[in-house]
């Protein structure tokens, strides 16, 4: 039997480093080239010769200012195998003035962009003599399946010049009517041209986003911005981080975002735009409509500059000037003490947490005005707050966070939205995910005084391509121990910042993170996928060993007993997981061998526990758990400190079935 163990064993080992050496040598996927875009004059004072060089395969899109009309795309071809293009294009056709700064992107209007080039000099001119048609609206957001009607002013003879990208959505005319059907997801730019007059022509910036998903929304999404003026907008929804997909008159109005603000700068006297917004990997977009206008305002002016509140209290206030305009909040200084919205021309407060905080509202039109809001109220518990202040989760998942200071009992001013459900169970708060998008949850202390948490939800989907999430993402450990946390998602993983890595130092090995506590304190590990654009945080806090024993057990006499230095979920190893293990055993939770590692079947015993103690079950061993396992005084003294051979092949056992999980999810 000696001798067939040993068979046994050598296999699952020769398995277990082929699947190590295969995680350690996933290619990676090549990076997309940047463009390059060289124009040249033919020498017939029209014809322009283009050659791009980029991606293989790619659809080329130019990106050009025409003359009298303003910003215009244009599909001029398709790369070839080699990542090549060469086309002539008529600069009269398209109203292209000599001098004017022209680029192109490749693979769709969203794709990279070419450094911009000059146009060559050319001595003809357009000969339009036609009205310049306009469009309804120049930018779409349409969900796969569905369609819009878009109305041509100026005409009623169309003919589609150019679909950039027609398996996204189909187009078509019927007199001055533009009928547009969305077919999968993605961008294109859809360009109608009048009859016998090619250079009269008008595109409209079309974005087809998964059917049932929630389009973003705006603070303000139809507003008029005097010139040389700003407006700041706030966004909502979606998943990850916001970018601009599409703006439809650029020369006019252009864009910054920063977080969840779009801020427009207007640069002309008249003229429109439609702009695009959309989430990363555009699971949600939106369309702002802004207009340029000559008007500026002179002043704002609020019905009271000086509100006082409780907690808890809400009050209202009247803006009122700039009329013609549209009122935005342009600034909050403390909104971790008022929450401060804005309704046509009523601005309202709620009190939050004692303190003061400055609100500033602006019109589109160029004024600002300031009003000062005093929150009071007092707590005996000191400052209400929570172990972290913003939280990544996927669709189905359950994440708890802390609750310190305040007064108990805590209570949430709403226990759920479409985004997310949370609940309070003495000081945790659990967050569970319900749809991907953005919300914040409220907790609120009995005594008065609420504080904030930003949570993120991400699909099972959308979240292996934008921030990557953990097994376990509040880590508390003893100076001198350690731990590994799994980490979730696609691509390589890298740790981008370490807050303070004299507590802790973190290594990656493929999809799992070691942390290594070093001293006493807090640190945040900031941890990347594919780049720094995709990442999510690590919350570490050490202890010195002098106040909390690094051990796992405690002793009174001459035995020990089960007690846990952290909290424990999926994904975390050690020896502490070991004690946990052998201690659902000796209860009859757990029937299978203990590993040192928190799989599935720990899980389910954990679960099954709290099922038994009327504790709520997440599985994970929580303060609430925690506290019901080492009240129970579970005698260590029998633990064998040796491994059998039983034990070491179950051990490689599970070792194998979690190299074949990573494997699964990196293929995927």
């Amino acid at each position: 039997m000696k001798n067939h163990k040993h068979f046994y064993v050598l296999p699952l080992m020769v398995f277990a480093i082929a699947a190590f050496s295969f995680l350690n040598f996933t290619p990676i996927a090549q990076a997309s080239i940047t463009p390059a875009l060289s124009p040249s004059a033919t020498g017939d004072g029209d014809s322009v010769q283009i050659v791009v060089n980029g991606d293989a395969n790619a659809s080329v899109i130019l990106y050009y200012t025409r003359i009298n009309v303003g910003s215009e795309i244009a599909y001029i071809g398709t790369t070839n195998s080699s990542g090549y293009l060469s086309t002539v294009v008529s600069s009269s056709s398209y109203g292209i003035a000599s001098y004017g700064a022209v680029h192109v992107t490749l693979g769709g209007i969203s794709g990279i962009s070419s450094p911009e080039a000059s146009w060559p000099y050319i001595t003809s001119t357009s000969t339009t003599t036609t009205t310049a048609i306009s469009l309804s609206q120049t930018g779409l957001v349409l969900s796969v399946g569905s369609s819009s009607t878009i109305t041509v002013n100026n005409s009623s003879s169309l003919y589609l010049s150019n679909n950039s990208n027609p398996s996204i959505a189909n187009i078509s005319l019927s007199g001055s009517t533009i009928t547009v059907t969305a077919n999968a997801e993605g961008s294109t730019v859809a360009t109608v041209c009048v009859v016998g007059d090619s250079s009269n022509c008008a595109s409209v910036y079309i974005t087809v986003q998964a059917s049932g998903t929630t389009a973003l929304t705006f603070s303000v999404n139809n507003l008029t911005i005097a010139n040389g003026n700003s407006a700041s907008i706030t966004i909502s929804g979606g998943t990850g981080y916001y970018y601009v997909l599409s703006n439809s008159n650029s020369s006019i109005i252009t864009t910054s975002i920063n977080l969840s603000v779009i801020t427009l700068t207007v640069n002309a006297t008249s003229g429109s735009s439609s702009i695009t917004v959309c989430s990363t990997n555009m699971t949600s977009c939106g369309i702002i409509n802004a207009t340029a206008s000559s008007t500026v305002s002179s002043y704002i002016s609020f019905s009271n500059t000086s509100p006082t509140i409780s907690v808890g209290e809400s009050t209202t206030v009247t803006v009122s000037g700039s009329s013609g305009g549209t009122y935005y909040i342009s600034n909050n200084s403390n909104s971790g003490i008022v929450q401060a919205t804005i309704s046509d021309s009523t601005l309202n407060f709620y009190g939050l947490v004692n303190g003061t905080s400055i609100i500033t509202v602006c019109s589109s039109l160029g004024s600002c005005g300031s009003a000062t809001v005093t929150v009071s109220y007092s707590s005996s518990g000191g400052k209400l707050a929570l172990s972290q202040t913003s939280l990544s989760l996927l669709v189905g998942q359950a994440v708890s966070v802390t609750i310190s200071g305040g007064t108990t009992p805590y209570s949430l001013l709403a226990s759920s939205d479409s985004i997310y459900q949370a609940s309070i169970n003495n000081n945790v708060l659990t967050v569970y995910g319900i749809s991907s998008g953005l919300s914040t949850v409220w907790v609120c202390s009995s005594e008065g005084g609420c504080t904030s948490l930003s949570v993120t939800v991400n699909s099972s989907t959308s979240a292996t391509t934008s921030q990557p999430y953990f097994s376990q993402n509040n880590i508390s450990l003893n100076a001198g121990s350690s731990t590994t946390i799994s980490i979730y998602g696609t691509g390589i993983f890298f740790i981008y910042n370490n807050s303070n890595s004299s507590v802790a130092s973190a290594t990656i090995n493929g999809s799992t993170v070691i942390i290594y506590a070093l001293s006493a304190g807090s640190t945040n590990v900031s941890i990347c996928q594919g780049s720094s654009s995709y990442c999510s945080v690590l919350y570490i806090t050490v202890v010195s060993t002098s106040s909390s024993s690094t051990a796992t057990t405690t002793s009174n006499s001459s035995v020990s007993y089960f007690a846990l230095s952290r909290y424990l979920g999926k994904g975390d190893s050690g020896d502490d997981v070991l004690q946990l293990q052998n201690a659902l055993v000796k209860l009859g939770f757990l029937s299978a061998t203990p590993t040192g590692y928190y799989g599935s079947a720990t899980t389910t015993a954990v679960k099954n526990f709290q099922k038994n103690y009327s504790i709520k079950q997440t599985g994970n061993v929580g303060p609430s758990t925690k506290s019901a396992l080492e009240s129970l005084k579970i005698s260590l003294t029998n633990d064998s400190s040796s491994t059998s051979t039983e034990d070491k092949i179950a051990e490689l056992q599970a070792l194998i079935t979690s190299l074949t999980a990573q494997i699964i999810a990196l293929s995927q």
